[in-house]
């Protein structure tokens, strides 16, 4: 029996801060069908994405150029509004666009992409147009969301190049703006923006969340419920915890972090292999015998597998998430026969004679 003074305590603090925890809960929104595409040229974006991965579940693609090491400013940003110009002035032909890595990701499989783009010049940075002008296409009927870095000058004409790019996207309500100076700030400018964009994933995929717990040696994989304070668990993942004893039926974690929990929240009685959030104290509880409805006490979700491992959890145990998205970042394949390409960008065609950039190097032929 846990005791009663806690239990009022917690109770009290519960009330208290109700009101945060829905907000938390809005604020950590689940995108296990998302792909974000990021472009990072000062490491700006690169910030971003790292913020913007860890409110949602996605997986991470960044585009590079194929030729390294160039300078894009230099000489009043000469070589990037070269490249710019160049895409301006045919921007139906390929051979218009800067060469890039391969990129090999399936778009089939996402629903929501997030593109995340410097600014160069009051357009879309080039090495980003290149990408999209390539996959656009395949982008149609997709949600699709947009957030741009620059130094100070408005986003305009980045949403107009998007838009051309990806014509048939189904575009969020707006674009975020994140200027140089605003990088500190990152976290709260994109929690207010996911929030005004109101990315979700469909009930099926909610239905399908499920988690793995581990010790290397017993591993439990549970179906979580679609609440609030299974989402707020699962937007947590993954985590390296330990795990205790707690009577004769149960086995407890308690996550770095607070669990968000709204009214949604479900009481009842706990057979073996239920998970449930006790939410007094703010852990998380894996049964291994069965239990009795307990005020507070909030069923998270089942045991699919490994119920009989829960008692044997010892020490570290890792949880982490078992769903659509893998967690990649940096999801560039080089291609095993590189294409050359000449120093504007276009396919160097068989016995061009000149500079050529091959596998991110320049070679004369």
């Amino acid at each position: 029996m846990r005791h009663f003074f806690l239990f009022l305590t917690g109770l009290i603090l519960a009330a208290c801060s109700s009101d945060s925890d829905v907000m938390a809960e809005t604020q950590a929104v689940q995108g296990g069908n998302t792909l974000v595409v990021f472009y990072s040229y000062t490491g700006n974006c690169r910030k971003i994405v790292d913020e913007l991965t860890s409110q949602i579940t996605a997986d991470v693609v960044e585009i590079q150029p194929a030729e390294k090491g160039l300078s894009y400013e230099a000489n009043n940003y000469a070589l990037g509004t070269k490249l710019l110009n160049a895409i301006n002035a045919d921007p139906d032909n390929a051979q218009s666009y800067p060469a890039i890595d391969p990129v090999d990701v399936q778009l089939s499989k996402y629903k929501n992409v997030i593109i995340v783009t410097p600014l160069w010049w009051s357009q879309m940075a080039a090495i980003m147009q290149t990408y999209l002008f390539n996959a656009g296409s395949q982008m149609a009927g997709k949600n699709i969301g947009l957030i741009v870095s620059s130094a100070s000058s408005g986003i305009s004409g980045v949403v107009k190049d998007c838009k051309r790019l990806v014509p048939d996207g189904n575009y969020f309500s707006e674009p975020l703006w994140i200027r140089s100076s605003q990088v500190k700030n990152v976290a709260s400018l994109i929690s207010g923006w996911l929030q005004k964009i109101n990315l979700n994933i469909d009930d099926e995929e909610d239905e399908n969340m499920k988690i793995k717990v581990s010790d290397g040696t017993n591993t439990i994989v549970y179906e979580l419920n679609t609440t609030s304070a299974a989402k707020s668990l699962y937007n947590m993942l993954p985590m390296e915890v330990e795990v205790q004893n707690y009577s004769n039926n149960e086995k407890i974690f308690y996550p770095a972090t607070d669990i968000s929990y709204a009214a949604d929240c479900i009481e009842g009685d706990c057979p073996a292999g239920t998970l449930a959030l006790f939410s007094p104290w703010g852990n998380v509880v894996m049964f291994y015998g069965p239990a009795s409805r307990y005020s507070g006490l909030y069923i998270l979700g089942k045991a699919i597998s490994g119920t009989d491992h829960i008692k044997n959890l010892s020490g570290t145990i890792t949880v982490e998430p078992l769903d659509n998205s893998t967690g990649i970042r940096a999801y560039v394949k080089p291609s095993l026969n590189p294409a050359e390409y000449t120093l504007s960008g276009t396919i160097a065609q068989k016995g061009y004679k000149g500079i050529v950039v091959s596998d991110g190097k320049k070679i004369l032929r």
